[in-house]
């Protein structure tokens, strides 16, 4: 097999990988299902109430580890996707890429500034988990405040809740910051560099 073979085959294992990594979100989101679940029973059930604590924690932890998951496998994807691209350019397959000129591989944030930045390495299958951990973070938030409504002054509950939110958020973005750079500054290639050089004129 010659190389242009050898780089199509590599392409298509690629191709194959890329399409596990879209595929094993459902997989976290079932178990943040499970937590969720057991976390409104213990709420729900007074006897209980000694496991507040514990269930909170549990429910927490469980949601920045989701949130961590999601940021690596964008990053994996991301790394994936700029593999794929180098061996377009490679192949000259690149010019039948639509949009080739804003690639969002190509438009990397430097320094990251926006939101949009901080989830940049997300494609955009993943912006609605991204959305859906928030959502969950906040429900989380406001299920224990409202659990502990009547065992502490109502001042330091929503105080502890909303240090708690901040926290899970800064957390969360901490993460996706963290493998945005770590992709841009030590794994990406520019797939530019890959295009078949021109060939020189003959005398």
């Amino acid at each position: 097999m010659d190389k242009d073979e050898l780089l199509a085959g590599f392409h298509h294992t690629i191709s194959e990988q890329l399409n596990s990594r879209l595929s094993e979100s459902p997989k976290f989101f079932g178990l943040l299902v499970v937590v969720a679940t057991g976390y409104g029973y213990v709420l729900s059930e007074q006897r209980l109430n000694s496991l507040f604590l514990p269930a909170t924690v549990l429910a927490l932890s469980a949601t920045l580890w989701a949130s961590w998951y999601l940021a690596a496998l964008g990053y994996a994807f991301r790394f994936l996707q700029n593999c794929q691209h180098c061996i377009e350019h490679e192949l000259g397959w690149a010019t039948f890429t639509p949009g080739l000129s804003q690639r969002e591989t190509e438009e990397r944030p430097n320094p990251v500034k926006s939101l949009g930045d901080v989830f940049w390495l997300l494609p955009g299958i993943y912006h609605a988990h991204a959305a859906g951990l928030c959502a969950f973070l906040v429900v989380i938030c406001v299920a224990a405040c409202r659990a502990s409504w009547t065992w502490w002054p109502h001042c330091y509950i929503v105080i502890c809740g909303l240090l708690v939110f901040a926290t899970g958020a800064a957390v969360t973005v901490c993460i996706n910051v963290h493998y945005v750079r770590k992709f841009r500054d030590k794994r990406r290639q520019d797939p530019k560099k890959f295009d078949p050089k021109p060939e020189l004129p003959k005398a």
